[in-house]
């Protein structure tokens, strides 16, 4: 692709991520108070003529007939980090236009130079990095930036320092990257908001709070499911294919849905590195990478995650998902910085555990294996794990059979076991 087609795209995507988060109502500014544009040009006196900026967003406060804000975006979509020679051309063009007080946002799909970040934080130039859909894991149906919080956790503003920093730097889920005057973020009402704050008298402030969106908590998009609803679904699919005990058949559900659905399963699929499986949305696709995921039970632990996502419907949510081995057979997702992601994960994992040990042939098997070894619950529920070497052989007695008989591992017995109530863990 030539230097402007790249260009091109770059601006596009910038323009259409805005776009939608200003028609959403979700953008920092309440939508009825500011304009997108591509390509509009903006008087010089210097030129005498307009200069064109790639993308801009005019803000206009109550009782104002002309925009009182405006923000100028210059994209770079290049091979290489942005050097301090493009903020310093840019900052000249930003100078130059009269009106209401500019603001100037450089966008990259690379890192910036330290002598682009110098100058830029001197001139009050906002930084961003930008990361399109084909280069994320999580491609959610809104831009995740929007829906992260300024209270983002702290493990998010380190990634975002090294995401502007580091050429190498890959995004799991966050599409913008942003810095402004040294304070790092990745909630892009965070990045504008203190753009549109740097150097602004005590009456401008007055009256940009009356446009700016509340900055409580970002809502939600995915909706909560109890655990009991999530069983029940996982139910509905095992009596599709008339389960009834033992190992489930994971082959059987797909040649189900083959049937009664759009969705097609690809197995010995070759997925980028450390990624076990994928699923993507229109079309309905699931992807398992056989060989990464090495044993039969982390294979089915996997498929099961993704039909998870699949039959919990989230492709209202959610364009395509990776996932990784640290993503499957896990009870907390706290690492995972952005809550409608830990949700929508959570869910599928509850889904494939619920799936892979269904509840009344789990309890029955584990009452069997109760009164084989004696076990009864005296509080601590039928089993009870600490550092003692009785507690943990018993344990290990119990889950071998268990692990044998629904093909699993012990760790996606011991959550079940754990979220039954059959399993006290010392913490």
């Amino acid at each position: 692709m030539d230097t402007t087609k790249k260009g091109d795209k770059l601006e596009d995507q910038v323009f259409e991520v805005f776009e939608s988060q200003i028609a959403e109502d979700c953008f920092f500014s309440k939508r009825e108070f500011c304009k997108i544009f591509r390509k509009k040009g903006y008087y010089s006196k210097d030129r005498e003529k307009n200069i064109i900026f790639d993308v801009s967003i005019e803000v206009t406060l109550p009782g104002q007939e002309c925009y009182s804000l405006l923000f100028l975006i210059e994209c770079k979509n290049y091979g290489h980090s942005v050097p301090v020679d493009d903020a310093e051309e840019f900052f000249t063009k930003i100078q130059q236009i009269s009106g209401a007080g500019a603001k100037g946002i450089i966008v990259s799909t690379n890192s910036f130079q330290d002598g682009a970040f110098k100058f830029s934080r001197s001139k009050g130039i906002g930084l961003l990095r930008y990361f399109s859909k084909e280069r994320l894991e999580w491609v959610l149906t809104r831009s995740p930036s929007s829906m992260a919080s300024s209270s983002i956790a702290s493990s998010e503003r380190s990634n975002s320092y090294q995401a502007l920093h580091d050429e190498t730097f890959g995004s799991r889920y966050f599409d913008f990257y942003g810095c402004v005057n040294d304070t790092y973020t990745v909630s892009s009402n965070q990045f504008f908001s203190s753009l549109a704050r740097t150097d602004a008298d005590p009456d401008f402030l007055k009256a940009l709070a009356a446009v700016e969106q509340s900055t409580k908590e970002s809502r939600l998009c995915v909706p909560y499911l109890e655990r009991e609803e999530v069983e029940s679904r996982a139910v509905a699919i095992l009596s599709e294919i008339e389960y009834v005990s033992g190992v489930v058949s994971i082959n059987s559900i797909c040649d189900y849905l083959k049937v009664n659905s759009t969705l097609v399963v690809k197995t010995n699929a070759n997925l980028p590195s450390g990624v076990l499986g994928q699923i993507a949305f229109g079309p309905d696709i699931i992807s398992i990478d056989n060989d990464q995921a090495s044993t039969n039970e982390r294979t089915r632990f996997t498929l099961a995650h993704e039909l998870g996502h699949y039959l919990l419907e989230h492709g209202k949510f959610m364009a395509r998902e990776s996932c990784h081995e640290e993503d499957i057979a896990i009870d907390d997702f706290d690492a995972i910085d952005l809550k409608d992601i830990r949700r929508l994960e959570w869910q599928a994992n509850y889904f494939a555990s619920c799936l892979l040990l269904p509840k009344e042939q789990f309890e029955k098997e584990v009452f069997w294996q109760a009164q084989r070894y004696e076990l009864s619950d005296r509080g601590f529920g039928l089993l009870y794990l600490d550092d003692q070497r009785c507690n943990i052989d018993t344990f290990h007695k119990v889950t071998a059979p268990l692990m044998k008989m629904f093909q699993v591992s012990r760790t996606v017995v011991k959550l079940r076991l754990i979220k039954l109530g059959f399993l006290n863990e010392a913490r």
